[in-house]
């Protein structure tokens, strides 16, 4: 029995080994879409408990929000990429769809970055205990980042969007047949802001280096180092497809990154988190997690009323 697959036209000619190569890099993206999923739902499965207990209890605030928006957004956004690209359910998109489906995810996955990015940029500015220099420099190195990606991100949809056709089986799913170097600059311009990151935090261990011996400082600099790397990794991964790349091999890794990178974010934060609940300094040292100290935990553990006082004021916007 024979397999058929209907492909549109296309502005180019493919050849038999094009297409051939085309439909092995769908099937990439699709394999290693549905591994991104699994991994963050297992992921989601061994920190429930930490999240309940950590951030789900902790003080309303911003960043509180905008962690557990992040978190489950990109679970949701992930279910939807692979039904999309299983083929199981029998659907068939039309052009019209796709494209929506290609913008939307896109647009959420932008989203998705900043909100990382600003959770870490809390992080950064909660490490140097708010000294104004450090805010203005890491806020306007965040501001430019985003803006550069975002203007790059709205570029490469235009000229990608007209390419995205549905082709039916045996892929079944929505494919790209353009492919743009504006690419490179979506996945460089966050990788701007993340060596500030780094930058910043090295600096701090070595501008006090008494407080890296403190539990919650400790955390700060290894998870920041560790998120720094993963992320770096993954963004990597994304240029080179970017650049050596074609159409079908440029989106190979995208939604594989996104949940790893997402799963870094979420543990970093939650370490740090739980790092500032059972350590006996965070009281004195002036610092917290983006997520903010509940002051009875801390009223237990010193029960003075400067500590109390204290714990109150070093809670996060």
């Amino acid at each position: 029995m024979s397999l058929t697959i209907t492909i549109p036209p296309i502005p180019f000619p493919f050849t038999i080994s094009q297409l051939v190569q085309a439909l092995e890099d769908a099937r990439t993206t699709k394999y290693l879409g549905v591994a991104g999923l699994i991994v963050l739902l297992y992921d989601h499965a061994l920190t429930l408990s930490d999240e309940v207990s950590l951030v789900w209890a902790a003080p309303r605030s911003f960043a509180k929000y905008a962690y557990l928006f992040n978190r489950y957004m990109v679970v949701i956004c992930l279910l939807g990429v692979t039904h999309e690209m299983s083929g199981l359910s029998g659907n068939v998109y039309s052009e019209l769809s796709c494209r929506r489906f290609l913008f939307t995810v896109s647009v959420l996955s932008l989203f998705s970055i900043a909100i990382g990015n600003i959770l870490v940029l809390l992080r950064v500015i909660l490490l140097w205990d708010h000294r104004p220099i450090i805010s203005r420099l890491m806020t306007f190195g965040f501001v430019v980042s985003f803006s550069a990606q975002a203007t790059l991100m709205v570029i490469t949809l235009i000229e990608l969007i007209p390419g995205v056709y549905w082709a039916s089986s045996p892929l079944d799913m929505c494919i790209t047949t353009y492919t743009t170097p504006k690419l490179i600059g979506v996945w460089a311009s966050p990788m701007l802001f993340e060596v500030l990151v780094i930058f910043s935090t090295v600096l701090n261990a070595f501008d006090r280096p008494h407080q890296a011996e403190l539990r919650v400082a400790k955390t700060l600099y290894r998870d920041g180092i560790i998120y720094f790397c993963a992320v770096t990794f993954f963004r990597t991964l994304n240029l080179i497809f970017s650049i050596i790349g074609t159409a079908s091999t440029s989106m190979r890794m995208v939604f594989f990154a996104w949940s790893c990178t997402t799963i870094v974010l979420s543990r970093a934060l939650l370490n740090i988190r739980k790092q500032e609940v059972v350590s006996d300094h965070y009281a004195v040292s002036g610092r917290t997690s983006p997520f903010g100290i509940r002051a009875e935990v801390a009223v237990v553990e010193h029960d003075t009323s400067w500590v109390h006082l204290k714990t109150i004021r070093s809670m996060s916007p």
